[in-house]
């Protein structure tokens, strides 16, 4: 893997390490057998939780048609919005990853994000998991449940804890708790955090 690729990985092994927690690669073996997610998750010898890294990156669809033009050529075109969609992908491959580890939901999956991508927050990944467009004023409309109430419905529920890294600013980050998850009072411990603080759904 390139630096580049393991940016995701690097965020989530700082995460875990900054709260006290040791994060441990599958190995070979276990790999060939089938999809797993990044880590296991220890505190000390104990085993607390599974966690994957997915990459969020520019979405680079407009720029090939771009390069691929003629010139006065008009490009582009009518498309969901991507930014939810690739969110959403991310979700749904993790989601497929951790039930392969953690089929009854024994341990917590966290799911970490690190952007790279500036047209992209962490608000966005707020409205692809509730389906709502949260804007300044403070009204809530539910323009994204096609994205949050489709392929991913149920799959958002098995991913206890999402953290998000800007890669700019890497040293802040986000954390949203799936508020009925079974492990919500136990991974708010790890944390070290107030359960009343967190964004959750």
């Amino acid at each position: 893997m390139t630096q580049r690729q393991n940016l995701a990985e690097e965020y989530a092994v700082e995460f875990c390490t900054r709260h006290g927690l040791r994060a441990e690669r599958f190995i070979k073996v276990e790999l060939r057998s089938g999809k797993t997610p990044d880590f296991r998750v220890y505190r000390d010898e104990q085993l607390v939780c599974y966690c994957e890294a997915k990459h969020v990156q520019h979405d680079d669809w407009l720029d090939k048609q771009l390069e691929q033009a003629q010139p006065m050529e008009i490009v582009g075109g009518v498309r969901h919005d991507p930014i939810f969609n690739r969110l959403a992908e991310h979700i749904h491959k993790a989601a497929k990853q951790f039930d392969a580890v953690n089929n009854d939901h024994e341990y917590p999956n966290v799911l970490v994000f690190a952007n790279s991508d500036r047209h992209c927050g962490f608000a966005d990944l707020v409205s692809t998991l509730t389906g709502n467009f949260y804007a300044e004023g403070g009204s809530i409309e539910p323009i994204f449940r096609n994205v949050s109430e489709g392929r991913i419905r149920e799959e958002k529920l098995t991913i206890d804890l999402y953290v998000w890294f800007n890669e700019w600013r890497p040293e802040k980050n986000w954390v949203f708790i799936t508020e009925s998850s079974p492990h919500y009072a136990a991974l708010c411990f790890l944390l070290g955090s107030d359960p009343a603080k967190h964004r959750h759904v």
